[in-house]
């Protein structure tokens, strides 16, 4: 199958990419060309905009494209400038994020909405653009699923060259060698999925029609709550870092996902399951290799105040 991966250079991009090209796939990566690390899977590349994708059209056309995996939309617009530059008729398959739920509402206003799991039945946002005027899924899934498009909803995606740093709150700490790691209540659910798993569910959603037109929550079966995804992030280092109870209202800023949190955002996969016969693959190594990853490639500011940390634990219940 020949296969144009809209973004494919950064995170999941990559990750896409590779379990493509692993399957055989014959690949062209559209990007802005701004980051194209030397490690990359050595296949073609369209440098361009994507506010002037319409006027390649014709260079989307000559790849001869089977399908195409739209891996940064971001909004309506970009989707839609994607559409009509990729020729008609092909297999499409869009990103999406399990923030469409109402549930995400309810988490970042502090109240709770919806009973989870949460399926792709449970309720949708009404307020758009609650991360910023650039970043809406809502338009994403609105312009590809007129397209006919398999849209695959994510957890909360980590795993190597994660530039959100997911694991960073425990990290930089050991990277410090600090010993304890105030944390609150820690039962806040958030389903999570492998980067690489993520390649694997757009490789099966490519070779089914099944999910033509659907939405799907690409998660993983079993959720850590926060607190105990912390003690294994620490436990896949050299298990040093002790985890100390805190009151929630005195945990530093990047640990208050540790808290009580409002409302969980656990998700299903069951259709995901049925209609792809996909499901997630990752364990205990998996993660080890990720945060060894992250551990030996810090971001450039890993920041090296932990007066915060020491104040809640001067306060340890």
């Amino acid at each position: 199958m020949r296969v144009i991966v809209l973004g494919g250079t950064w995170f999941v991009g990559r990750a896409i990419t590779e379990a493509l090209m692993s399957a055989g796939h014959t690949v062209l990566i559209v990007h802005r060309g701004v980051s194209e690390p030397t490690d990359l899977p050595r296949v073609q590349h369209l440098h361009a905009e994507r506010s002037t994708w319409p006027a390649h059209a014709s260079e989307f056309a000559a790849f001869q494209a089977d399908a195409a995996v739209d891996v940064s939309a971001g909004n309506g617009a970009s989707a839609r400038a994607a559409l009509s530059a990729l020729p008609p008729g092909i297999r499409l398959v869009a990103l999406s994020s399990i923030d469409v739920y109402r549930a995400y509402e309810a988490l970042r206003n502090g109240t709770q909405a919806d009973a989870v799991p949460l399926t792709e039945e449970s309720p949708l946002r009404v307020t758009r653009h609650l991360d910023g005027p650039q970043w809406e899924n809502l338009e994403i899934e609105e312009a590809y699923h007129g397209a006919g498009a398999t849209i695959l909803r994510l957890g909360a995606v980590y795993g190597e060259h994660d530039y959100q740093h997911r694991f960073e709150p425990v990290l930089r700490r050991v990277r410090a060698r600090r010993r304890q790691l105030p944390v609150g209540a820690g039962n806040f659910l958030f389903s999570r999925v492998y980067v690489g798993d993520v390649g694997r569910a757009v490789r099966a959603a490519l070779a089914s029609d099944q999910g033509s037109g659907r939405c799907l929550n690409i998660v993983e079966a079993q959720t850590a709550p926060m607190r105990l995804f912390y003690e294994q992030v620490s436990s896949a280092t050299d298990g040093s870092l002790g985890l100390v109870r805190v009151p929630d209202e005195t945990l530093p800023p990047d640990l208050r996902d540790t808290g009580a949190l409002s409302q969980h955002l656990l998700a299903s996969p069951a259709r995901a399951a049925v209609m792809l016969g996909w499901r997630a693959t990752a364990g205990p190594q998996i993660l080890r290799r990720a945060v060894t990853w992250h551990l030996n490639n810090p971001p450039r500011e890993a920041g090296d105040d932990f007066s915060a940390d020491d104040a809640a634990l001067a306060g340890a219940m």
